[in-house]
């Protein structure tokens, strides 16, 4: 009886501890990782527009490098060929009409604004 609640508590705290370091994990860095799929605005908006609950299981939670043009400048993103918005944290530099690649998280798509979008972005070329 002994051995059974000795054991019961050991796997208790094991799962305690593993719990704990999963829950407060850093969160990942998407600006130092490599993307994990890389591809330009039309080619990735063609998925969703065939069947976004398939492109959007592909996609939730991968590193997207996309490439387009940018069609618009905001404080804290940018828009390519309007269909993709991306957090970035400095877009003083970034101009409307510029050929760009950007990574990012992909976060979802929003319906009403069809609209992919993409958090923790950074300007690869």
């Amino acid at each position: 009886m002994k051995k059974k609640i000795i054991i019961g508590l050991v796997l208790l705290l094991v799962i305690g501890y593993l719990g704990f370091n999963y829950v407060m994990a850093p969160p990942k860095d998407i600006r130092a990782s490599k993307a994990d799929i890389s591809l330009k605005t039309d080619a990735f908006l063609a998925e969703f527009n065939s069947n976004m609950s398939d492109a959007e299981k592909k996609y939730t939670d991968k590193i997207i490098a996309i490439e387009g043009k940018i069609s618009e400048v905001e404080d804290n993103g940018i828009t390519i060929d309007n269909k993709v918005f991306c957090q970035l944290e400095n877009t003083s530099q970034l101009k409307k009409g510029t050929v760009i690649k950007v990574k990012g998280l992909f976060i979802g798509y929003d319906e009403l604004f069809e609209l992919v979008k993409l958090d923790q972005g950074k300007v690869i070329q």
